[in-house]
């Protein structure tokens, strides 16, 4: 578990608060949220790899690599606690039914992961967080299609930093729920079509939009790749609705007993 004094809140965290209360979505940059140079290269080295990621039966794309991590935090005025959540079970999500597991990576034994995801919780502005929250982390490799059509979540907020990409195509999307169609067909222009460059990263409210990415795009003699984390920070019920401690207390007063 973590327990550590507030850092300084850097001016790419209160751009994203001003932006995300505007118009729904903020993008920024981890340097721009406190990262340092090198965290990048550091992070992929240690996840990216074939013992980390893998492929799984039923998963979408059919391509796709992944791994998995779910953080329980809580906030104490500007101080942010983290402790590994047991279950990391997906729940029909993402146009996918029934529950799913997948390979777990423990992020919080590591420093650079756990600077990673103090920086992503404190872009949720101080107004809007959660007391007591789970924070969902996701690493994927993607080589073609990135998702199958635009969706949401159900989540309170969505975090997706690109950490490398080969080749073109990619584009990150919102569009207003009205504008999609129960099947994904779209009826007018995005709200927001950009492409994220390694190093970029977009956080939104996903009860406001769909979401998605356009596919990949081979580059001239080679094969496209896309290396990114899709982070969510969770509704209260996702994991922690009705949960009590071991000793029959709340999961709230047994944390801090032990802080």
């Amino acid at each position: 578990m973590s327990n550590d004094a507030a850092p300084a809140v850097s001016d790419g965290h209160k751009d994203a608060w001003s932006a995300l209360g505007r118009q729904g979505y903020a993008l920024t940059g981890d340097r721009s949220i406190g990262l340092p140079g090198k965290f990048r290269p550091n992070f992929s080295q240690t996840y990216f790899n074939d013992w980390t990621l893998r492929h799984d039966q039923g998963d979408w794309p059919e391509d796709r690599l992944r791994a998995r991590d779910v953080i329980h935090y809580q906030w104490h005025d500007d101080r942010l606690n983290l402790q590994r959540h047991e279950a990391i079970t997906i729940t029909d999500r993402a146009g996918i039914s029934g529950k799913r597991e997948h390979a777990r990576v423990e992020l919080l034994a590591d420093p650079q992961a756990r600077d990673l995801i103090h920086a992503f919780l404190r872009l949720v502005p101080p107004g809007r967080r959660q007391t007591d929250g789970t924070f969902g982390v996701n690493l994927f490799r993607t080589f073609t299609n990135v998702v199958t059509k635009p969706h949401r979540d159900n989540e309170e907020f969505i975090i997706i930093y690109v950490l490398d990409r080969i080749g073109e195509g990619a584009e990150t999307y919102l569009y207003a729920p009205a504008d999609v169609t129960q099947d994904g067909d779209v009826k007018a222009p995005p709200v927001l079509r950009q492409q994220l460059d390694p190093g970029d990263i977009i956080i939104f409210e996903d009860r406001v939009f769909k979401h998605g990415a356009t596919p990949l795009i081979d580059p001239a003699g080679g094969t496209a790749r896309r290396d990114v984390l899709v982070c969510t920070v969770d509704y209260h019920d996702t994991y922690l609705a009705g949960q009590l401690s071991a000793s029959g207390g709340s999961v709230l007063s047994a944390f801090w007993r032990v802080s």
